[in-house]
């Protein structure tokens, strides 16, 4: 696996999760959801677009980001190039050649216009970028697998509904001593995808919560070990301390990415 899978990198997706959050899916499972490589004929892509194999050693990477209206990512990976662009973790993921996680890439892409890209928008021009030099080619899944379903503890939810009149505020920040989230207008379906990130399977709404509601949560991720030296609570104790809720084992649909086909891209 790519150095992607620090810590700091879980961190930066926690907070793009947080900022564009998808909704749970009530498909079957093992349904297929969208043919190989198939996206909107109208999907945006870039005007210019820079994709070259990093020489030198890789001693930091970091994942597509957007400023303005371009994208740029040091070091990455395919692999790392996937996950963002369908917004998805490196456990969803399967399929791919050998090098998918192991050749690592400069990107640099832009397009003219007016106004900031928005992260789906980033999002579907890389999709196109990864067609386009990579030949990407991909499927969607829903599988049946290892969850944890997120529910109301015994005593109720510990937090109150976000108050009409208090500007929206999401956002995540991390360190070295764990993760810090706050919320003044934060959905389950937020707090479940990022959850995801750190609880070491993915974790799925079934608390029943349909409404906007204001909440602090600080923990430490489940898939990783803290330092002996720390004192913060577990993914576990922090949502029944802190929040009233609680993480159950279950089984439930989880949405897969599979590569069918990629090639080394040609030089620009």
């Amino acid at each position: 696996m790519s150095c992607k899978l620090a810590f700091a990198n879980d961190v930066f997706r926690a907070v793009v999760v947080l900022a564009a959050v998808t909704t749970a899916h009530a498909q079957a499972p093992t349904q297929q959801l969208a043919p190989s490589g198939a996206r909107p004929a109208d999907s945006p892509s870039f005007d210019v677009a820079s994709v070259k194999l990093h020489s030198g050693v890789v001693t930091f990477s970091s994942d597509p980001s957007v400023r303005g209206r371009t994208v740029t990512g040091k070091a990455c990976t395919l692999l790392d190039l996937v996950t963002y662009a369908y917004g998805m973790r490196y456990d969803q993921v399967s399929g791919g050649p050998s090098w998918a996680d192991s050749d690592h890439y400069d990107l640099d892409a832009k397009s003219e216009g007016q106004g900031v890209f928005t992260t789906a928008q980033s999002r579907q021009m890389v999709q196109a970028l990864l067609e386009d030099r990579f030949q990407l080619k991909v499927r969607r899944e829903m599988r049946e697998a290892p969850v944890y379903a997120l529910v109301v503890g015994k005593n109720g939810p510990k937090f109150k509904a976000a108050a009409p009149d208090k500007p929206k505020s999401n956002f995540v920040r991390g360190s070295d001593k764990g993760l810090h989230m706050e919320a003044t207008h934060g959905t389950m379906a937020q707090l479940v995808d990022q959850l995801s990130f750190t609880a070491g399977r993915p974790v799925l709404d079934r608390s029943g919560l349909t409404g906007e509601y204001a909440y602090t949560l600080d923990w430490f991720p489940a898939n990783r070990i803290p330092p002996p030296e720390l004192d913060a609570p577990s993914m576990f104790a922090a949502l029944q301390e802190q929040l009233g809720l609680r993480l159950e084992p279950s089984k439930g649909p989880v949405e897969r990415l599979v590569i069918d086909h990629a090639e080394r891209p040609s030089e620009n």
